[in-house]
């Protein structure tokens, strides 16, 4: 059985010793038990799920972080009291590891959503993301903030891959 359905019949079972299946009782013992498979996950084998969770626990914390310093970021510049030339757009060609559809369409997202960049697309190949960028240092601190954030997917979604040379 895997990790996530456990933990929901942990928290079921929760609800039912209370004698009240509610949203408040379901989430209570949704987290106690995924402190459960904590405990006991290489007994349970729930340590993919664990790690899985707490990577996108990480990953979400790490966007609202980032996203609330580059709005900060963003703001100073924009609210300058003199004009200033340290926008400095530019358009970056950023190479990939993540492989599908659906990580590559959240990392577009993720990146998407930070102030100061858009992103354009992708190569055919898919191995290649390019990225419109505005208040950065570089072309190489713009490509290793869209790596950071693609270094963080891949812990989650679990794959091992190395970046190929380009």
């Amino acid at each position: 059985m895997n990790g996530f359905a456990l933990n929901l019949i942990l928290a079921l079972v929760w609800a039912l010793f209370l004698g009240e299946v509610s949203l408040r009782s379901l989430s209570l013992g949704f987290l106690i038990g995924f402190a459960v498979l904590w405990l006991f996950r290489r007994g349970l084998g729930s340590a993919p799920y664990i790690r899985t969770v707490l990577g996108a626990l990480g990953l979400a914390a790490f966007f609202f972080w980032a996203l609330a310093v580059a709005n900060v970021q963003m703001a100073r510049l924009a609210l300058r009291a003199q004009p200033t030339p340290a926008l400095n757009p530019m358009i970056v060609s950023v190479p990939l590891r993540l492989r599908g559809e659906g990580a590559l369409t959240l990392l577009a997202a993720m990146t998407g959503l930070m102030p100061g960049t858009v992103t354009l697309g992708f190569s055919p190949e898919r191995d290649t993301m390019y990225v419109h960028a505005a208040g950065m240092e570089s072309a190489a601190a713009a490509r290793h903030s869209v790596q950071d954030i693609e270094a963080r997917i891949l812990r989650v979604i679990g794959q091992r891959q190395r970046l190929r040379s380009h």
